[in-house]
């Protein structure tokens, strides 16, 4: 008897972190550039008289159509437009929750900034939780299912339909003519499927990569973290000093004169401390970093990773609290250089698997003085 196991609500859909990076894209850069075009424009009024049109509207109509997409049409088109319309859609939606959450309905709300921001990290987090994910029998065998259809439609690749057929003998490893699996590679492998191939495209041939490192060469990328962990450091001395002078001088941070326009800061100085010391602990981070590349540590680059992370995760968070959407700059700076000490760790791994061993130099190593296998 086959296995007839059913899922709660369904098999993962392949390739979903894809469309989720779509998705959180979208909305960050919708409420972005919704808040920048809002500050711009000084706040508009869409309608006349009583009658003002809320841009909430259309993230709900953003978000049902894409809702639509998805029920009414299969394929990766479909699917990316639907993940693109979701984040547009949620974007607008989240960009008033301030209103939503006050009697006043105010927009300017000084919690909506973070609520906002802390949304898109649990995206985030939902992502890297996905990319991490095993491929079980049943979404390998739903993989394939959606590789046969983009195949009738003429959208297969060779390298796509090769890795669903890697998944699909690793998930089911004993052969079985009569199992599902079996009679799906045939399908898969049939010389019909073989005529409806098409050409990879230009992500999936590696382009965007080929063009990132001819843009951005190894030894440029290389400065522009040294840069930005170097920036860390010296607001983190910034910050020191400014905590220092707090300490003696509390009378300084006096925020109730604040002339800070429709925007709602926070007055409580306890903010201005934590995002003081957040600048403090990414600031070290970002040092200890510089300390490890300077002694020539391949883990310099995780300790970059974990100091912008803090920042992300932490920093930013606080900051957005107190600083409202002037920290939009600031974040978007951060996760560039997250990109760049990411992108930096997947070269130098790159680089380590490309270079050779020297085996005579390996025994030289293990024969070292001190050496504890020596020892032995």
């Amino acid at each position: 008897m086959p296995d007839l196991s059913r899922p709660l609500i369904g098999a993962h859909r392949d390739r979903a972190e894809r469309y989720l990076v779509v998705t959180i894209a979208a909305f960050a850069v919708t409420v972005a550039g919704t808040r920048w075009y809002l500050d711009l424009t000084g706040y508009p009024t869409v309608g006349g008289g009583e009658l003002h049109v809320a841009h909430v509207l259309w993230g709900g109509l953003a978000l049902f159509v894409a809702v639509l997409l998805s029920m009414l049409y299969v394929g990766e088109r479909a699917q990316l437009l639907s993940a693109l319309l979701a984040g547009i859609g949620v974007g607008l939606f989240i960009d008033e929750v301030g209103k939503f959450l006050t009697t006043s309905n105010d927009y300017f709300f000084a919690p909506a900034a973070p609520i906002i921001y802390g949304s898109i990290l649990l995206l985030v987090l939902l992502w890297l939780v996905l990319r991490r994910r095993t491929t079980n029998r049943l979404d390998a065998q739903h993989a394939a299912v959606e590789a046969i259809r983009d195949g009738i439609d003429g959208r297969l690749s060779a390298d796509d339909r090769a890795r669903v057929t890697a998944e699909l003998r690793a998930a089911e490893p004993q052969a079985d003519p009569d199992a599902l699996s079996d009679q799906l590679l045939r399908i898969l492998g049939s010389p019909a499927m073989d005529a409806r191939l098409v050409d990879a495209g230009w992500l999936e041939r590696g382009g965007a990569r080929r063009t990132l490192e001819r843009l951005l060469p190894t030894r440029l990328e290389r400065w522009l973290v040294y840069i930005g962990l170097l920036l860390s450091v010296v607001s983190a001395l910034v910050a020191a000093l400014v905590l220092v002078g707090l300490y003696y001088e509390p009378d300084l941070l006096d925020l109730s004169q604040l002339d800070s326009g429709r925007l709602e800061i926070p007055t409580d100085p306890l903010w201005i401390w934590l995002s003081l010391a957040i600048y403090v602990v990414t600031g070290a981070s970002a040092l200890v970093a510089l300390v490890l590349r300077v002694a020539r540590r391949k883990t310099w680059l995780t300790a970059a990773l974990v100091a912008v992370l803090i920042d992300l995760v932490v920093g930013e968070l606080i900051s957005f609290y107190v600083a409202q959407s002037g920290q939009l700059g600031s974040a978007f700076w951060s996760v560039v250089l997250l990109g760049l000490v990411v992108d930096l760790r997947i070269r130098q791994r790159h680089a380590d698997a490309a270079t050779p061993t020297d085996p005579a130099a390996d025994a030289a190593a293990a024969a070292a003085p001190g050496d504890p296998a020596v020892a032995d």
